[in-house]
Order: C-alpha cells, then structure tokens, then sequence
C-alpha cells in the first residue's frame, strides 16, 4: 500500500459506524492485539520469519508507541480548542528505540493503559464533541471522530502483519 493510499484510509470516514460503535471498536483492539500474540513463545515474538518485516516485538512496540500519539492527540483535541498535533516519523522510532528489546507483556499493557485511558474520555463526551478540531502538521484539519477512526484503523492495519509472522513461524 502506497503513503497516500494508506493517509486516505486511515483519515476517511465512510460514516457507518455510530459512536457508540466505534468506542466499543476502539477498546476491542486492546482483546484483539491480546488475542494475535497469545501462546507465542519469547522466541517466536523475536523472530523474523518474514524477510524484510519486523519481528512481532517490534510491531507491538510500533502499535504501542503510536498508540502514545493516537491518545495525546484525542485528549488534547477534546481538552484544547485546535490543538496543534505534530506528525511523526515511524522509521526514527524503530531504528533508535530498539524496539527489539522492548517487554512484550510491557508494551501490552502500555496499550491497554492507553486505550482504557482514552475511552473512558470518550465515553464521557456529549455528541457535539466529536465534531471538535485539531490541526496536524502532515494532515490538516482533523475531528476528534477521525482522530479515534485513525487508531481503530491503525491497528487493524498491523494485526495481519502478526498474523502472518504466526502463520510464518506455525504458530497458527
């Protein structure tokens, strides 16, 4: 998937899901991250089956970190009249944070942390809150509704990549 297709899905919003739906959308990614590195041994989170992709370490790792931005960015935009949220650059993390190294279960639990954190936000707010605005530095104008689609999405656009290192090392 190229850069622009993958900013198209990640900040479209086709409207189908009510908030209701996509709270509950957003908090099941903390059982679906669980669900795609249960009964993997320590050995298996750290290898690279597949050439050229990251170990699942390091994609828990990435999903973790970014998950860090996702949330700031959802508070600032519900506490912050157009907060301004900077972009970042995947790449730097991976290469300078050695993802490699990082604690499964550590990263796991930063994201549950974070996504508990940000849901019971949301829950909180009235209807009008999800049209407030931010400003991101690579995107523009974004609402507090894309704001939570683009973690959602985010997610789900990691958990096959899992899939296919489990499938990869027969860890079915």
């Amino acid at each position: 998937m190229q850069q622009s297709e993958y900013m198209a899905m990640m900040q479209g919003d086709d409207g189908t899901l009510g908030t209701a739906e996509l709270i509950a959308a957003y908090e099941r990614g903390i059982d679906d991250l669980r669900s795609a590195v249960a009964g993997l041994t320590p050995e298996q989170v750290l290898a690279r089956p597949v050439p050229g992709k990251w170990s699942t370490v390091e994609c828990v790792g990435h999903v973790a970190d970014t998950e860090i931005f996702f949330t700031d960015r959802i508070v600032r935009t519900v506490a912050m009249d157009r907060p301004l949220l900077m972009s970042a650059d995947e790449k730097q993390y991976i290469e300078r944070l050695d993802y490699q190294s990082f604690d499964l279960d550590e990263q796991l639990a930063l994201f549950t942390a974070l996504r508990r954190h940000a849901a019971r936000i949301l829950r909180a707010q009235p209807p009008e809150a999800w049209q407030r605005t931010a400003v991101h530095s690579g995107s523009g104008l974004l609402t507090l509704r894309q704001l939570v689609l683009q973690s959602v999405r985010h997610l789900r656009h990691h958990l096959p990549f899992i899939a296919e290192k489990r499938t990869a090392l027969g860890a079915g």
